[in-house]
């Protein structure tokens, strides 16, 4: 009973989150006619469309600069996926294994800003960023968020779990700070990190306040935001189209993870440390 409780339970959730994906593939397979045709209806013709149809897709590929600012989402991606990977790691590593006086109660502080919304700091942000003369710039959209709070915990809590007799095994064959991180802790945490670059990657599909006002240059705006734009309220608004590039902008980050989440393996640390 628990078994099969669960695995409706499981059904339920997934659902949750693929039906909004699958209603998106449909609607920008419809012409715009057929968009409200069966709203309301339960005909099978109101989850499918009855005349499938590509337009919207060969329109969505013909827009000015939609693949360049596609490219400019996945290049942000991944310029801030592995530069926060890289300082989660430094971070999470000094915290885990150095003693310090005040590393407890600044691991809580850092723990302590997640709580902080994002739009607070805003404001004071794009300020900042301005007088660097960042604005309109590639870095200025990167750099103010390449430190990530939940990334260091993510990591250094899988540090953690790293058993400290491999470190102490490394250091006795010779082995300096980071020969230590390279050879006893990097490979025990490579669930983590593939973790913590795909959240972060997959963040930068989930943007829209900070390029909105941070880039104003059309050529260097990210995806998501110029998609929106294709919705004007005071016309009527090509819904097919706004679906289409929608769905195509999501294919490269549905890919990467594709690839890279059978790396999301336990860590062999216990039986390292056998």
């Amino acid at each position: 009973m628990s078994r099969s409780l669960g695995i409706v339970l499981r059904v339920l959730l997934a659902a949750v989150f693929v039906l909004p994906i699958l209603f998106a593939v449909t609607a920008s397979l419809r012409e715009n006619s057929d968009m409200y045709r069966y709203a309301g209806s339960l005909s099978l013709w109101a989850f499918l469309p009855a005349e499938p149809t590509f337009d919207a897709y060969r329109r969505a590929l013909g827009l000015p600069r939609l693949q360049a600012q596609l490219f400019n989402t996945v290049l942000l991606g991944f310029v801030m996926a592995t530069g926060t990977t890289i300082s989660s790691l430094l971070a999470g590593y000094a915290l885990s294994r150095f003693r310090f006086r005040g590393r407890r109660a600044l691991f809580l502080v850092m723990l302590f800003t997640l709580f902080i919304p994002v739009d607070v700091i805003l404001p004071p942000l794009f300020f900042v960023v301005r007088d660097l003369g960042l604005i309109d710039s590639f870095w200025g959209l990167a750099l103010p968020f390449i430190f990530s709070p939940i990334g260091v915990y993510l990591i250094r809590q899988a540090i953690e779990e790293v058993p400290r007799e491999l470190d102490h095994a490394a250091a006795l064959d010779g082995a300096g700070l980071w020969e230590v991180l390279r050879t006893a802790i990097l490979p025990n945490i490579r669930g983590a990190l593939i973790a913590c670059w795909l959240m972060h990657f997959v963040f930068v599909w989930e943007w829209y306040l900070w390029p909105l006002i941070a880039m104003r240059r059309d050529d260097g705006q990210l995806a998501q935001v110029a998609i929106s734009g294709l919705i004007d309220p005071l016309r009527s608004t090509d819904y097919a189209l706004v679906f289409a590039a929608a769905i195509l902008t999501i294919v490269p980050a549905f890919v990467i993870f594709a690839i890279l989440q059978r790396f999301l393996t336990p860590s062999q640390a216990t039986s390292g440390g056998k």
